[in-house]
């Protein structure tokens, strides 16, 4: 039994790979640790391909069973690429998996050449697809009954039970980073050291922004689970005897548990290696001094802070269950301990209050633009991130957008920097002045704070074209 895990190809795209694909990694390793290696070969074929390399190494590999990792974004791809898959090995079964075909199983099916839609987290729901399609390839998954899949039955879309989520994470085996070269990846565009990767902390997040689709960890309950302290840290300490010196910690908020925050902090300043950084998620709240502290200690030396917006109103409309005094708080503490601040921010957001839609005006992204310069000038922020707010499936917003019609187009064509919602009484060309505005501060920050990659540096220049609308 012959089985490939497979990211799109993005060369075609102008696309590339900061990271090999952590999930794909993660269930190769979890394949390889509970089937017998005698009966089944595993590999992964990763996204820095166009796409005839792509179906030059199926044909090559000729699987049995071959699976698609997809985003709400690569989803307008599937088609193409299953449909040349098929031709190369007709005789394989085809799935896929991933927040896309989570969100929206149904387009996920609706490529014939599509055998099954993995829903959810895939570790234990892909060994029983795997063993189900060792007696039969594609006929044996074509009446498969296996908890956390969607199928099609008389030509409709059927989702079995949801799969219960893996309990305790810190049994699953570390990814498959045997499979990959990791110098071979550019990485994060901000860095201080390489190689560098990422290494998981935690999969999901207790809160429900408006905008967040993190479909994935949300199609069962618990919404959030987490790895030991020592677990993570035995896996860091792993990368470092091979190499890597600089790790970005996996996790949509590091601080959602402060005291979980802080025992990892110990954990990784223990390894006592002076020469290895640290990257992190964090809300601004919870975010002690002492937090600040142990980030520092342990030579965390960026933290990306979903800041979002710099109006009240706006928070509390989106979720974010944070104030703009506690954001504010929160970046100076960090900027006090010699920790960098990389805001993620976005403009022209929406949500409803009763049934009724409201959203974020033109004066409201003036305000976060210009918080944004007094922070930078206070030395309390350094970078930050600056796109409209984008309705992905899966999110609460998506569902907004479709119910109130903002969806001015096809969103499967592209997001960063298009016209994603169309709000009342604001005219695109307005929009897409606050975003150009927001660009070329993002750039100045950039220069102006340094270390970012060389191998990254193209990214300037096309925020830059973006900026003059070319």
């Amino acid at each position: 039994m012959k089985v490939l895990l497979a990211d799109l190809p993005l060369r075609d795209w102008g696309l590339d790979a900061s990271y090999p694909n952590m999930g794909l990694l993660y269930l190769l390793a979890y394949l390889r640790s509970t089937l017998s290696p005698e009966g089944v070969e595993v590999r992964y074929l990763d996204a820095r391909h166009n796409l005839g390399q792509h179906i030059a190494a199926v044909r090559e590999f000729q699987p049995d069973l071959y699976g698609l990792s997809l985003s709400s974004l690569g989803m307008r791809h599937l088609p193409t690429i299953v449909s040349a898959v098929r031709q190369a090995v007709p005789h394989a079964a085809i799935i896929c998996g991933g927040p896309g075909p989570t969100a929206e199983p149904e387009l996920a099916l609706a490529s014939e050449d599509v055998d099954l839609c993995v829903i959810g987290e895939g570790e234990e729901t892909l060994r029983e697809v795997v063993e189900v399609a060792a007696l039969g390839s594609r006929a044996a998954l074509a009446e498969a009954v296996v908890a956390g899949t969607a199928v099609r039955s008389n030509g409709d879309v059927v989702k079995l039970p949801p799969r219960r989520p893996i309990a305790d994470l810190d049994e699953l085996p570390f990814p498959a980073w045997d499979a990959v070269d990791l110098a071979s990846y550019p990485g994060m565009f901000l860095k201080r050291a390489s190689p560098e990767t990422n290494v998981l902390v935690s999969r999901g997040c207790p809160f429900d922004c408006c905008f967040c689709s993190n479909p994935v960890w949300k199609a069962s309950r618990p919404w959030l689970r987490s790895r030991s302290p020592e677990d993570v840290a035995e896996e860091v300490e792993w990368l470092y005897q091979r190499g890597v010196r600089e790790v970005y910690l996996a996790s949509d908020e590091l601080n959602f548990s402060e005291q979980r925050a802080l025992d990892l902090c110990e954990a990784l300043a223990s390894l006592g290696h002076k020469d290895l950084y640290f990257q992190c998620n964090m809300r601004a709240h919870p975010l002690s001094d002492e937090l600040a502290r142990a980030l520092a200690r342990m030579n965390c030396w960026l933290v990306h802070l979903g800041i979002e917006s710099a109006n009240d109103r706006v928070l509390a409309g989106i979720g974010k269950h944070v104030t703009v005094a506690q954001i504010e708080e929160a970046c100076a503490r960090l900027s006090r301990h010699g920790i960098r601040v990389f805001a993620f921010m976005m403009l022209y957001q929406a949500w409803e209050e009763n049934g009724r839609l409201a959203w974020e005006t033109t004066d409201e992204v003036e305000n976060s633009l210009r918080f944004t310069r007094r922070m930078f000038r206070q030395g309390t922020i350094h970078y930050m991130s600056w796109q409209f707010c984008t309705p992905l499936p899966g999110s609460r917003l998506y569902g907004i957008a479709q119910r109130h019609g903002l969806l001015p187009h096809d969103l499967s064509g592209g997001y960063e920097h298009r016209v994603n919602m169309r709000l009342p009484g604001i005219e695109a060309r307005e929009m897409q002045r606050m975003l150009r505005k927001g660009i070329l501060l993002k750039d100045w920050y950039i220069l102006r704070s340094g270390a970012l990659s060389l191998r990254h540096l193209g990214r300037v220049w096309e925020n830059l074209r973006s900026a003059v609308g070319r």
